[in-house]
C-alpha cells in the first residue's frame, strides 16, 4: 500500500499527535513515564513521530528499528521496566489507529489498508523492543558482574614488593579462578615477592575453599612470591584441622596488621612510631635557650 497519503495526514496533525502521545504516555504507559513532566515528554514524543514519519515516507523500516534500538538502550540504562516500554508502544498504536479511523471514516479500503500497514509495523516494533531490551539488559548485568568481580578481588600494593589480597564473601570455583588470575597478574605487574591473603571476610572455609587457597598459594610461589595467610578465626582453624587441610608450608598470622609487620620484617623493615622524634624537639629548644 502507498503510505504517502497517510504521511500527509501525519504532517497535518503533528502537533496534536505529539500532545496526545505525551498526555496518554504519562497517564497509561507506567510509573516511570508518569513521573516525567509533559514538557519533558513532548520532545521525546516528537522524536517518535519523526521516526514513524520517516519510516512510512521512505518505506524503510530500518529507520524505526534503529530508533527503537537507541531509545530502548537508553531506557534500560534509565531503569525503565520492559512492561513500560511495551505500554508506550500500545499508546502509540492507539493514537495512530484513532487517527486512521477518523481520517478514513468514509473510505473503507483506505482505512483497512492503513490500519493493516501500521498494525504490521507496530507488531514488529514490539518484537524489536523486546529483543533489544533483553540484549541490553543482559549486557548491563554482565557489566555490573564484571565490576563487582573486580571489586571483590582487589590486589593492593601496600609497600614495594608487598601485595595484599583481601577476600570478602563466599568463594566458589568461578571466583577462585578470578582470584588466582588477578593475583598472578598483580604479582607480575608489581614484581611482588610477598603476598598477604586476608580471609577475615570469608564466612565459611570448607575443603573446596581451602583447596582453592592452596592452589592460589602454589601458583604465586611459581612466580617467586611467598604467601602469608591471615585472618583465620578460631572456628575456621578448627574446621581446617577437622578437614585435615595441610597448611604446613604456608606462613600464617592472626590478622592483617601482623601479616604486614611480618612481611616488612622479611625485608629488614619495621613499623616504628615517630613519637621519639617529636619529644626531642622541646628538649633541643630548651638546650638552645
Amino acid at each position: 500500500m502507498d503510505s504517502s497519503p497517510f504521511v500527509e495526514v501525519l504532517d497535518q496533525n503533528r502537533d496534536d499527535l505529539v500532545q496526545q502521545l505525551a498526555q496518554l504516555t504519562k497517564e497509561q504507559a507506567g510509573p516511570t513515564y508518569a513521573s516525567i513532566s509533559l514538557a519533558q515528554l513532548k520532545p521525546r514524543m516528537a522524536a517518535v513521530f519523526d521516526a514513524l514519519r520517516g519510516t512510512l515516507a521512505q518505506d524503510d523500516e530500518t529507520i524505526m528499528r534503529e530508533f527503537v534500538r537507541e531509545t530502548v538502550q537508553q531506557r534500560v540504562e534509565e531503569r525503565y521496566a520492559l512492561m513500560e516500554i511495551q505500554g508506550f508502544i500500545s499508546v502509540l498504536r492507539q493514537v495512530v489507529l484513532n487517527l486512521a479511523h477518523e481520517t478514513y471514516a468514509q473510505d473503507t479500503d483506505a482505512r483497512i489498508g492503513t490500519i493493516a500497514m501500521f498494525e504490521d509495523l507496530a507488531h514488529r516494533t514490539r518484537e524489536w523492543a523486546f529483543e533489544i531490551y533483553l540484549d541490553t539488559y543482559e549486557e548491563r548485568v554482565e557489566r555490573q558482574r564484571r565490576v563487582l568481580a573486580e571489586l571483590s578481588t582487589p590486589v593492593i600494593q601496600v609497600y614495594e614488593n608487598v601485595l595484599v589480597l583481601p577476600l570478602v564473601g563466599a568463594i566458589d570455583t568461578e571466583r577462585a579462578r578470578r582470584v588466582m588470575e588477578e593475583l598472578l597478574l598483580g604479582i607480575t605487574h608489581f614484581q611482588a615477592e610477598l603476598v598477604i591473603i586476608d580471609i577475615t571476610g570469608v564466612p565459611v572455609v570448607d575443603t573446596s575453599v581451602a583447596n582453592h587457597l592452596i592452589q592460589t598459594i602454589k601458583a604465586a610461589r611459581l612466580l617467586g612470591a611467598r604467601s602469608i595467610l591471615v585472618g583465620i578465626s578460631s572456628e575456621i582453624a578448627q574446621t581446617l584441622v577437622h578437614l585435615r587441610v595441610d597448611l604446613s608450608g604456608v606462613e600464617t598470622r592472626s590478622n592483617l596488621q601482623a601479616g604486614i609487620e611480618f612481611a616488612l620484617a622479611q625485608m629488614g623493615l619495621e613499623i616504628a612510631p615517630l613519637i621519639e622524634d617529636l619529644t626531642l624537639e622541646p628538649a633541643q629548644e630548651t638546650a638552645e635557650t
